[in-house]
């Protein structure tokens, strides 16, 4: 039997490898657009990254910083562009309305979401977005002429604390042991009850006698005599001067400061005159701890600024110079001179067993020598005074970071 199969063969070869050759061609070609547009895709995400931490840099403590947000942004989109020109420019528009759908949007990130916001004492963060198409060269083959390309990036820049109206710095100094992982005193600065000023250096506890701050002495290193420390109360509760007793300013982050745990009896005679002033004309205060539970509910209180310094964990006595760690801002909600409760304030779970009758009927027999101020305080430790000024944040290096 003949074989004829292989007869005129000659051919084959070379359609065989026409076909393959085109194919390698296409695939190659592919290949090579889908290289070309991942590294069009970095480079524009590094703009994106650019232009928002930029954005967020710039941020100031009110509204009066946006433009400059906006205008750093817009720079460094374009600063940070493609290496080929062919992709072309990355222009972000501005966004002066804030529209959610913008490419500059500012807004706040609250550690899992971003909103957009244009609340000057809350915005914390600028979302940077940029979409557009890049031409293909292969894939033209196949009828694709360009290829859809994007990038998002969201940073933040979280401010000092920024007071509001009438907030103003007090000569009281918190433990920082409230700030992180120290045993009983812990909350890691999230809204729980702490008891101040005490010369006992008791365990904790929830009775006045419980150290967790000291007076300050806003103006050196010297301790707290009762000039200064009155001139300071004086002036945290003037508007017009608002905490500002020192000529020299406020001290710093990593400055030194002088503190006491000494009663001094003219002092918290002017204290309690002050809160009560203070207490009476206040709107009403929530605070919350690290979970969303609530601790201080709806209740009155003085709302003031105050340094918190690097002490022993349990701090128990407290005097002496100590290291500067950050401010927070705290609500007095309570002082008891000579045993007697200042005001009645029942929403101050800490303070209200200690109010003896007939404020509180069912309160503690009246403890002549009990002295103490109570409050509650903010769950954020910044590290700079607080500041009504609007100017960069870029030098919250610590603070100014990616999220998404």
């Amino acid at each position: 039997m003949k074989l004829y199969w292989f007869r005129d063969q000659q051919g084959s070869v070379l359609l065989f490898t026409t076909v393959t050759l085109v194919l390698l061609l296409v695939f190659g070609g592919i290949a090579i657009d889908l290289t070309y547009f991942g590294s069009v895709r970095r480079e524009l995400q590094r703009s994106m990254d650019a232009a928002s931490l930029a954005g967020a840099g710039n941020l100031g403590f009110d509204d009066t910083a946006f433009p400059a947000a906006r205008v750093a942004a817009q720079d460094y989109a374009a600063f940070n562009g493609y290496s080929d020109p062919a992709a072309g420019v990355i222009s972000l528009n501005q966004n002066t309305a804030n529209d959610p759908n913008g490419q500059i949007v500012l807004g706040i990130w609250d550690g899992g979401s971003f909103t957009p916001s244009l609340d000057g004492s809350q915005v914390n963060a600028v979302r940077c977005q940029f979409a557009t198409t890049i031409p293909t060269s292969f894939l033209r083959l196949l009828g694709r002429n360009t290829l859809p390309v994007s990038a998002r990036a969201i940073a933040v820049s979280n401010p000092p604390l920024n007071p509001e109206p009438g907030t103003c710095v007090f000569p009281i100094a918190l433990s920082d042991c409230l700030f992180k992982d120290a045993g009983p005193y812990s909350s890691n600065g999230c809204g729980q009850p702490a008891t101040f000023i005490s010369s006992s250096g008791k365990d904790p506890d929830e009775k006045a006698g419980t150290n967790t701050a000291a007076w300050a002495n806003l103006c050196g290193t010297s301790t707290p005599s009762v000039p200064v420390t009155s001139a300071a109360i004086n002036a945290a509760a003037s508007v017009d001067t608002c905490g500002a007793p020192c000529e020299s300013g406020m001290p710093e982050q990593g400055d030194p400061i002088g503190t006491s745990n000494g009663m001094q009896q003219v002092v918290f005679d002017l204290l309690e005159t002050k809160f009560k002033e203070k207490f009476n004309s206040s709107e009403t205060y929530t605070v919350k701890d690290k979970y969303g539970n609530i601790t201080y509910n709806e209740g009155h209180g003085w709302k003031v600024f105050v340094p918190v310094i690097k002490t022993e964990c349990p701090p128990k006595e407290i005097n002496g110079e100590h290291i500067i760690d950050g401010w927070t801002e705290m609500v007095i909600t309570q002082v008891i001179n000579h045993g007697y409760c200042a005001v009645s304030n029942d929403k101050d779970k800490n303070s209200w067993p200690l109010c003896p009758p007939p404020l509180n009927p069912i309160g503690e027999p009246i403890v002549p020598n009990r002295r103490a101020v109570f409050g509650y305080y903010n769950c954020t430790l910044v590290k700079s005074v607080a500041s009504r000024e609007p100017g960069p944040r870029s030098a919250l290096g610590t603070k100014l970071r990616l999220v998404q």
